[in-house]
């Protein structure tokens, strides 16, 4: 409503504004006439439907900014309903600069309402801060507007709906039209700020942001694969077996990058395009061009050697008075930086993700907690000691604590009037004890008096709160980058709880505290995720041992602890993750999703700490054995990703020594019941990023057994049907045949072409794994390979329409029916493959005609032979005839005798 009437007033705001003088204060005072107006939309309208109510002044408040609230005060609506009664809404503070006001109203009863906008009239005073106005002292005189609502029984017709979900292959961008379509789409913006492995780095609001593999991570809202079916492969260096013998180890594969090169480091999609950085020689991945490629084909769509490697897309819904809707997405380069509990201001470079071309760079951007808020901007949240400090920042004297929220949105709504350039902005600095940035890109700062250290922020989550730590976790000097510490540490939380408002009133309040005592034993302590949904929405947060492979869960409602430690996990998971040796979860769906060098995944109620189920352990598709394939006997997993109800992991590990072993896969298990959706072959190196990510129902990573960039998804098929080209006839059986190709960009590759030079047959999901190694990676041809089947029907010559059967195709992609038509006349043949989870629908049709059936001739007669001739044969006919009459005389003289 507030676009509505954005737009519906601007030229009055205009209009109006034109007709304000610049002059001082008026002697004697105005009274200035006002014109007071009302609708209401739609109307008439059934019971139970809303109708939206607009009041509205001709004349605007002076100096009135979408930045302040010079407002018009004390609007009243009076609904006035068919028996009589009255129902009064005042509004205070009139929300919109162009002077309306809205309203939503559902009635409950027939007939007819009466509304009235009734405006008391209200002085301009100096109070409002307008010294400079024309109009102080100037009254706005009262007015009064009303109109009719009528509403009936039954509802009137709804408003143009969405188109149903997708039933055919799509691609980007979805039609404006389709709004329910959001659903299909997503993105994966990554981002500085976000946890890395083993609770590395700031904790985000991961519920807007794709999951890392820490262990404070919760699910996002990306939308993965549920198959492994290949869209696409792209080499981004030499890969595979090096081939020769004239290297040291027979049969080495090429360098994949393993930890400290690692390859296609964080790879970023929006809007249906991927970018990454490819590497240079043995360098690591952000050494080459910034490339951007189409997500659903690899079409290279540009590339930049003059943008730094991306750190994450911003994506900003701009909804104000002048524009709505979202800007195309950005592309951002951030220096700013979180890392072992020190905060180091960067700054931003912005490039426009269609082109690449630069826009803006912001300086003086401040490193913390990030956040995404309700439009997608940056907010960031981190601590400032504004007592004395040394040049060194280290504190001297009493520290003054504030806890601060600069919010990126805040660059572009005109409340930023910093010094500017061009093509840069820059955010000017001030002194108040300590540097910060401009105060007008700040929603608060707010004072911590009881805080006498900095609080590490472990978990936050926008309007709600930040779980944070004092004191240092107990670990002792093996552990990576610890020290030597057993006493107690304290968890507390501070209340977000009113982010969204302009008041921030409550924001900062701490609401709770615990202080916990190490667990017996010189246990390592690790801070883990949290998830604000788990325990009934009261939430929960945990922490891992690493000695003992074990969780604790607490509540986010109070600090109390509520279950933990729990059993613990197989000896490999003190490995965890291969950057830091702890044992990695992510939290998602009230679930805590915990796996490691074991192969194991484990799945534990957030609630209760029950373990609801394992997948890696068990037999058949629940297994993670590798046998002598690698040095653990199973194969070590990492999750990368989780959403759409998928928990999708890679075989990983520290440093992967080559030849790679053998059996390695990415695998999608389903989060509620541990079920295996999908796998495929692949090794995927990991460290301190991943190289993994999904969006729009597609799943990318680096295979490290080829050097390639990997794109699974449901792609696109091709089907075809063929029937006799001459006339057959009724009775007589034919042959229909056809084709279900695979048509995804990855089967027009210089192999797939040249072994499929007929097309890539589809597989079903069953074979789905295996016939993508055949296709795509050089392994055997299954043994057992099944196609997909395809409904056959025909339209007759009468108008009937009626299936003839269903075919499955074969190994050659090729399918085969046998039928029989009944009647005579054309027929229209439809083949229809419905689709799989790998594969989008596709159908094709052909024609045929079908004689009458041919008549059945008369029986020939067959001469005799060794018979008299023709001459004798006559003769020997007379002579009967005369036989017969003979006979026929003598019988009737006999009778006439008889008589007499």
């Amino acid at each position: 409503m507030t676009i509505a009437i954005a737009v519906l007033f601007i030229f009055s705001m205009s209009a109006s504004m034109m007709l304000i003088p610049v002059a001082n204060a008026h002697t004697p005072a105005w009274s200035i006439p006002t014109y007071a107006f009302i609708t209401a939309a739609p109307n008439p309208i059934g019971v139970g439907q809303t109708t939206y109510i607009i009041m509205w002044l001709d004349k605007l408040w002076d100096n009135t900014l979408t930045a302040n609230t010079y407002r018009f005060h004390d609007y009243q609506l009076v609904i006035t309903a068919p028996d009589g009664a009255n129902t009064t809404e005042t509004f205070a503070v009139v929300g919109d600069t162009t002077s309306a006001q809205d309203y939503s109203f559902t009635p409950t009863t027939v007939g007819t309402f009466t509304l009235t906008f009734n405006f008391p009239g209200q002085t301009i005073t100096a109070s409002n801060d307008l010294s400079t106005s024309a109009y102080i002292n100037d009254t706005y005189a009262p007015s009064t507007a009303s109109t009719t609502l009528t509403v009936q029984t039954g509802p009137v017709p709804n408003a143009i709906t969405s188109e149903p979900l997708p039933s055919a292959y799509w691609t980007r961008p979805i039609y404006g039209e389709n709004s329910n379509w959001y659903i299909l789409g997503s993105n994966w913006l990554a981002g500085a700020g976000l946890p890395g492995y083993g609770g590395w780095g700031a904790t985000a609001n991961q519920q807007s942001y794709p999951v890392g593999s820490g262990v404070n991570d919760v699910a996002g809202d990306a939308v993965g694969s549920l198959t492994s079916h290949v869209m696409w492969i792209k080499p981004l260096q030499a890969g595979g077996v090096v081939g020769g013998n004239t290297i040291q180890i027979q049969g080495n594969t090429y360098f994949e990058g393993s930890a400290y090169s690692q390859r296609y480091t964080s790879p970023i999609i929006v809007d249906g395009l991927l970018y990454y950085n490819p590497p240079i020689a043995h360098s690591g991945s952000d050494s080459g061009p910034t490339t951007c490629v189409n997500l659903q084909t690899g079409q290279v769509m540009w590339t930049s050697t003059q943008i730094p490697s991306i750190s994450f897309a911003y994506v900003y819904d701009a909804e104000d008075p002048n524009q709505h809707g979202t800007w195309p997405p950005l592309l951002v380069y951030s220096t700013a930086v979180s890392f072992f509990g020190f905060s180091f201001p960067g700054n931003w470079e912005i490039f426009d993700a269609y082109t690449g071309d630069p826009l803006v760079n912001i300086t003086n951007v401040p490193a913390g907690t990030t956040l995404l808020g309700p439009s997608g901007e940056h907010l960031v949240l981190y601590f400032v000691n504004k007592g004395p400090t040394n040049a060194f920042g280290i504190p001297t004297g009493p520290a003054k604590y504030y806890l601060y929220e600069w919010n990126s949105s805040r660059l572009w709504d005109n409340t930023y009037s910093g010094a500017s350039t061009v093509p840069s902005e820059t955010a000017p600095t001030y002194t108040n004890g300590s540097p910060d940035v401009n105060p007008s890109l700040l929603d608060f700062n707010i004072s911590m008096p009881t805080l006498t250290t900095a609080p590490t922020v472990q978990n936050a989550f926008y309007n709600n709160m930040m779980i944070c730590s004092i004191g240092t976790f107990p670990g002792g000097p093996e552990e990576t980058f610890s020290s030597d510490s057993w006493s107690p540490y304290t968890y507390l939380a501070i209340n977000l709880n009113g982010q969204d408002t302009d008041s921030y009133s409550s924001v900062g309040n701490i609401l709770w505290s615990n202080t916990v005592t190490p667990p017996a034993g010189n246990i390592t302590v690790e801070p883990g995720g949290a998830d604000p949904t788990a325990n009934g929405g009261k939430g929960v947060f945990v922490e891992g041992y690493k000695e003992t492979r074990q969780w604790v869960g607490y509540s986010m409602a109070d600090g109390t602890k509520l279950w933990g430690p729990s059993a613990p996990e197989a000896s490999l998971d003190y490995y965890g993750n291969p950057a830091i040796p702890i044992i990695g979860g992510v939290l998602a769906y009230g679930t805590l999703y915990s796996t490691g060098y074991a192969g194991i995944l484990y799945a534990y109620d957030l609630t209760t700490g029950n373990l609801d189920w394992t997948w890696g352990n068990g037999v058949g598709t629940n297994s993670s054995y590798a046998g002598f394939n690698t040095p653990f006997g199973d194969y070590p997993m990492q999750i990368n990703a989780i959403g759409n109800d998928v928990v999708y992991m890679v075989t990983t590990e520290h440093t992967i020594e080559t030849p790679l072993f053998k059996g390695s896969f990415e695998v999608a298990i389903n989060a509620t019941t541990g079920q295996e959706i999908w796998t495929i072959s692949g090794y995927t190196g990991e460290f301190f990023a991943i190289s993994y990510a999904m969006a729009d129902g597609y799943n990318t990573w680096f295979n490290g057994y080829d050097n390639s960039i990997y794109v699974v998804g449901q792609g696109p098929s091709q089907t075809t049907v063929t029937a006799p080209n001459t006339a057959t006839t009724v009775g007589t059986p034919m042959v229909i045949r056809g084709m279900v190709t695979d048509i995804s960009a990855g089967t027009q590759g210089t192999q797939q072409k040249g072994d499929f030079p007929n097309g890539v047959p589809c597989a079903s999901d069953a074979s789905m794994a295996e016939w993508m190694g055949y296709v795509y990676q050089q392994q055997a041809e299954p043994t057992d390979f099944t196609g997909v089947q395809v409904q056959l029907s025909v339209l007759d010559s009468n108008g009937n329409h009626y299936s003839i059967g269903t075919a499955t195709t074969d190994e050659s992609g090729m399918y085969t029916l046998t039928y029989t038509p009944v009647i005579a006349g054309n027929f229209t043949v439809f083949a229809n493959f419905a689709g799989t989870k790998g594969y989008w629908p596709s159908s094709a049709e052909t024609s045929f005609v079908a004689g009458p059936a041919a008549a059945t001739p008369l029986p020939t007669a067959t001469p005799l032979t060794g018979l008299a001739s023709t001459a004798t044969v006559e003769y020997i006919g007379f002579a009967i005839i005369i036989v017969i009459i003979i006979i026929g005389v003598v019988l009737a003289l006999l009778m006439m005798r008889k008589h007499s």
